[in-house]
């Protein structure tokens, strides 16, 4: 902007706000302190990171360094990590900050120290009495966690010895540091992923540190057993091609499908579109990402893996498998699919996915192998898949059909506002039935309409009924003849349908109950203004004339009676309202008057 425009950087960054509709202003003072105090756990993460590093060198952490030594981690990689031991003692760090200007306060706020709860206790078991806080990392091994933005946000530390408990400690969460959010390695493999256009996913810091020391630099790790949602979203700000790359050991395999199933709900941003009443189409994104998973040989982990052979690492990743076709090897191995009531279990741990899967050609591979290890006929496990609740549409509709869509839904708009719209996604979805006794047969006004939608509800029609009487014979074939495309399996997904009954029936209600009282209420506030010019008693008359009328237009079912009196409670108050200005304009009534209306008038 600054180089296409002439200008200088205010006038640019003014520019570009106007147009991205972000409004420019000064902080505030809330937010300035809110800033500031941000700040101000930021640079005591920091300083916390060099002291921990210094530690390591020094005589207290011999032991530290000889286990990252042994663990294959030279001086260099050691300092690209900022690696670091924290002290045993109970408040070195502490006493370390605040000698520098920070508060106790400030480093309990950044997870660093504990407040304590015992003053009382020894110097040899806590702090020491007085103590308000000491040290939440005690002799063990730091590892400093940035953000993508390499802002130092926590730390995870690992014990030196088996008898301390956790092996792992992590940061609390607090304003910087969410465990579940963050990655750890992300600050040094966000630009190699989007250059490579994938990353690898792994499970510990040492994995990580590996991976980037034989020259894989797109490794993260999840610092978990199983990566997040709020992980995952961070991952596709650089690619949308994710490896998982977990231990082989029994808890990674579960951790692989827990990520498994955590991942693949997580994918592009496609647009599925949803009905109103009306039969208006409004569109929301669905998520997607291809996801793949390594199957690491039994005994190892990333780590010695990328050490002992880093080429067949790599292969390894070349050659990931998608997530099905893992999945489908670890349900066979999870399950004795000898057994009939097993491979019902089978089904349902594979059917979400497979259905989901938006390639025909892709999705009848995945129903054949399916249909083979269930000992069942592809028909049937199509049926099945179809009747799965939860599952995203199959086939995906494109940008152009997705126009089409939308010029279809007006042109071939349901007449009656609407009704034969709704009663056409009652006929063509079967996932319809499953609300048919929260629709009342009173929605629909058109006779022929009504007696189609009681035969539906009862069973006795159905999307290949030919046996309906001459008089209903041909409404029948107007509402099966011509489906909207918005109302068919390839754009409503089936878990959406009974929502969208119910919802398309409610807004059929209130908008003919609105349609039914906007005329009386019209006519009502004419007469309340001519009453109003004639100094006439405006509230008695328009609340009368109003109580007159309500039974014409209110519907007799009990949800139409609701709406409607509703509508009339508003327009009632409205008139109160305009009565009470007209007395106090012609100066029959007091300007301040206790408990509403005025209970003494001039005739």
């Amino acid at each position: 902007m600054r180089r296409a425009e002439g200008l200088d950087f205010r006038e640019a960054l003014r520019v570009c706000a106007e147009r991205a509709g972000v409004e420019l202003r000064p902080p505030t003072a809330r937010e300035r302190e809110q800033r500031e105090a941000h700040e101000r756990l930021l640079q005591a993460n920091e300083a916390a990171a060099i002291f921990f590093q210094s530690q390591l060198l020094g005589p207290g952490g011999a032991d530290a360094l000889a286990y990252l030594e042994q663990r294959g981690l030279d001086a260099t990689t050691r300092q690209t990590w900022q690696l670091g031991y924290a002290p045993a003692g109970w408040r070195t760090l502490v006493e370390h900050l605040t000698a520098r200007g920070f508060t106790e306060g400030d480093l309990v706020a950044a997870g660093l120290a504990v407040e304590s709860e015992d003053r009382s206790r020894g110097t040899r078991t806590g702090p020491g009495e007085g103590a308000r806080a000491y040290d939440r990392f005690r002799d063990r091994v730091i590892f400093p966690t940035r953000d993508a933005r390499g802002r130092m946000i926590g730390f995870g530390a690992r014990a030196l010895r088996p008898e301390d408990e956790p092996k792992y400690l992590n940061t609390p969460q607090t304003p910087l540091f969410d465990k579940g959010a963050s990655l750890y390695g992300i600050d040094r493999a966000h630009e190699e992923a989007r250059r490579a256009d994938r990353v690898i996913v792994v499970e510990g810091y040492m994995d990580v540190i590996a991976a980037h020391q034989f020259g894989q630099r797109n490794v993260v790790a999840s610092m978990g057993t199983a990566i997040t949602p709020a992980q995952m979203e961070q991952l596709k700000r650089y690619t949308q091609n994710v490896v998982l790359a977990l231990d082989a050991d029994v808890a990674g395999a579960e951790a692989t499908l827990r990520a498994v199933e955590v991942a693949a709900q997580a994918s592009d941003r496609t647009s599925a579109p949803t009905v109103d009443w009306r039969g208006l189409v409004s569109y929301q994104d669905v998520l997607q990402a291809d996801i793949r998973v390594v199957t690491l040989p039994a005994g190892e982990d990333p780590d010695s893996l990328v050490r002992a052979d880093p080429e067949r690492f790599r292969t390894l990743i070349a050659a990931a498998r998608p997530v099905l076709d893992h999945l489908f090897e670890a349900v066979s191995a999870r399950f004795d699919l000898s057994d009939v009531r097993a491979r019902s279990r089978a089904l349902d741990a594979l059917a979400p996915a497979v259905a989901g899967v938006t390639d025909a050609v892709v999705r009848a591979h995945y129903v054949q192998r399916l249909a083979r290890m269930l000992q069942m006929d592809e028909q049937s496990v199509v049926a099945l898949l179809s009747r799965q609740r939860g599952q995203r549409p199959a086939p995906v509709a494109n940008r152009k059909e997705e126009r089409q869509a939308r010029k279809s839904a007006v042109t071939q708009a349901p007449a009656r506002d609407g009704e034969a719209g709704l009663l056409q996604l009652l006929l063509h979805r079967a996932e319809s039935l499953d609300v048919r006794d929260r629709i009342d047969a009173d929605v629909f006004e058109d006779s022929a309409h009504r007696r189609i939608f009681e035969l539906w509800r009862t069973g006795q029609v159905t999307s290949a009924s030919a046996d309906l009487d001459e008089e209903l014979r041909d409404a029948y074939a107007a509402l099966t003849t011509a489906i909207p495309d918005v109302i068919t399996e390839r754009f409503l997904d089936a878990k959406l349908v009974g929502d969208m009954a119910i919802s398309w029936a409610r807004g059929l209600r209130r908008h003919r109950v609105a349609s039914r009282l906007l005329p009386a209420a019209r006519q009502r506030a004419e007469e309340a203004s001519a009453a109003r010019r004639g100094g006439a008693h405006v509230l008695e008359r328009a609340v009368q004339q109003l109580v007159d009328t309500a039974e014409d237009a209110v519907p007799e079912s009990e949800a139409e009676a609701a709406l409607a009196a509703q509508e009339l409670n508003a327009i009632a108050a409205r008139q109160r309202e305009l009565a009470r200005t007209f007395r106090l304009e012609i100066g029959r009534q007091p300007a301040t008057v206790a408990g509403g209306d005025s209970q003494g008038e001039t005739p």
